[in-house]
């Protein structure tokens, strides 16, 4: 392990387990006027700045309560009666997942007023396309929607990214890990759920592959908003793009859907 590596853990695996390092370090900062987290920028240890550090945690807990109205909305409208318990156990998940980054951050002493400020428009409209799909009880929307298009840009993101800050801080690996397990768990599922619904000849090959098209221009446009996240995290905006356009296709090839998208 690089020598710059043990040394972040030093600083950064003690913030996490006691929040109230980094909310001091955020209270000078405000104080001020001096982002005193810049200084651990050139090692990649942290995002570069407070709000660079909230607008990265925004987007996580942004998808957390996507996928955890979506899977409660869905569990409802699930064809089958083991479709319905396990999109139950997914909204547990997302809500477990949800918590534990609520309580982190307002222990930084970052709100949820605050995180708002922060988000991208993009990830806003995620939420709102694949809610009123579900409203209309369109259950196949939102398998595509939440299960593949959120859950899978999750993913790429945790998978591609926060290499560095991984390798500096055991504390962040471990959730990172916790929360990626999950997430494959219900890409995998909401595959699974489309192939079977495919095979039965139960999807609208139209309508679903209209509604990708939304979703992923919503995508695109998310990462084009949010290019300073992406640099923090090891990413560039054209890189992840087609990298998770491929992830796309290939849950969807597997479901035995190709959408001209």
């Amino acid at each position: 392990m690089a020598l710059k590596n043990r040394l972040a853990k030093l600083l950064i695996d003690p913030a996490f387990r006691n929040p109230g390092i980094l909310k001091v370090i955020f209270s000078i900062d405000d104080a001020i006027g001096l982002d005193m987290i810049k200084t651990l920028a050139p090692f990649k240890m942290m995002p570069a700045s407070k709000a660079l550090f909230t607008r990265c945690f925004a987007h996580f807990v942004s998808g957390e309560e996507i996928s955890l109205a979506a899977s409660t909305q869905l569990a409802e409208l699930a064809p089958d009666r083991a479709g319905h318990d396990y999109l139950l156990l997914q909204a547990s998940e997302e809500k477990t997942h949800l918590d534990h980054f609520q309580d982190k951050l307002l222990q930084f002493g970052l709100g949820e007023a605050e995180l708002k400020r922060y988000l991208a428009p993009s990830f806003q409209a995620f939420g709102r396309a694949i809610s009123e799909r579900v409203e209309r009880g369109d259950f196949v929307a939102g398998i595509v929607g939440n299960n593949i298009v959120v859950e899978g840009l999750a993913i790429c993101l945790l998978e591609l990214g926060c290499h560095e800050m991984r390798a500096n801080s055991d504390e962040v690996a471990a959730f990172m890990d916790f929360v990626l397990e999950d997430e494959r768990h219900h890409v995998r599922f909401g595959e699974r759920m489309l192939k079977r619904m495919n095979e039965r000849d139960q999807i609208d090959f139209n309508a679903a592959e209209d509604f990708y098209g939304i979703m992923w221009g919503h995508v695109q446009s998310a990462i084009r908003e949010i290019p300073d996240v992406l640099d923090a995290m090891g990413l560039t905006p054209a890189s992840l793009e087609g990298d998770v356009k491929r992830y796309y296709d290939r849950q969807f090839a597997a479901a035995g859907l190709t959408f001209a998208v």
